[in-house]
């Protein structure tokens, strides 16, 4: 497999150009193709007449997968003070001395394990229901912003989880944390702590 150098040739079609062009490689800022995010001075082949690049070589794609794991979208929610109480405590059960760092990570856990997992589906429709007069009670709290930077990818798995489990993101959100309560502080022995503990340990490495 070659691997290219800046000032390498080549020939490719411009469909700017509208025609077979001669093509030089070099580094270059190349956009995604969804406009969020740019891979950044990654070795490209651009039309040595219009600048466009045309081509992106083999060893320039585990460049492209980081930039684009990389690039963040944010999460904001407004939600009552006893929901962030509520996460915040899972976190301080997980690992005493993570603080609010373990909110994304808790979160974020969640989301993914959902998209597959149908049981847990389920049972975040069913906070939505169960506890909507437990919600409304909370009104008179404090509210609080939630808000982190999630990965392109982590971004993607919550638009589908919003999609798929038919609750907008807030409530998505609030369901995920009464499941939190539910798993994890009211048990006297959560079954899923071991896992979490090496979750927060990973992180903290």
């Amino acid at each position: 497999m070659r691997i290219w150098h800046a000032g390498d040739r080549s020939k490719a079609l411009c469909e700017h150009c509208r025609k077979i062009v001669a093509t030089t490689f070099g580094y270059h800022d190349v956009p995604f193709e969804s406009g969020r995010g740019v891979a950044r001075q990654i070795m490209a082949a651009s039309c040595d007449e219009c600048g466009m690049v045309l081509a992106i070589p083999p060893q320039s794609t585990p460049t492209i997968r980081d930039a684009r794991e990389l690039a963040t979208e944010p999460l904001e929610v407004v939600v009552a003070a006893p929901f962030l109480d509520a996460l915040d405590l899972a976190a301080y059960r997980i690992d005493p001395s993570a603080g609010i760092s373990l909110r994304k990570p808790l979160i974020t856990y969640y989301v993914h394990k959902a998209i597959a997992d149908e049981g847990l589906m389920d049972r975040l429709r069913q906070h939505a229901e169960k506890h909507r007069g437990t919600w409304k009670s909370w009104r008179a709290a404090p509210s609080r912003r939630l808000s982190m930077k999630l990965t392109r990818r982590m971004s993607d798995e919550l638009a589908a989880l919003v999609k798929k489990s038919a609750l907008n993101k807030t409530t998505l959100i609030k369901s995920i944390v009464m499941d939190i309560t539910s798993e994890i502080l009211e048990p006297e022995e959560p079954a899923m702590m071991p896992e979490l503990r090496r979750m927060a340990a990973a992180l903290a490495a």
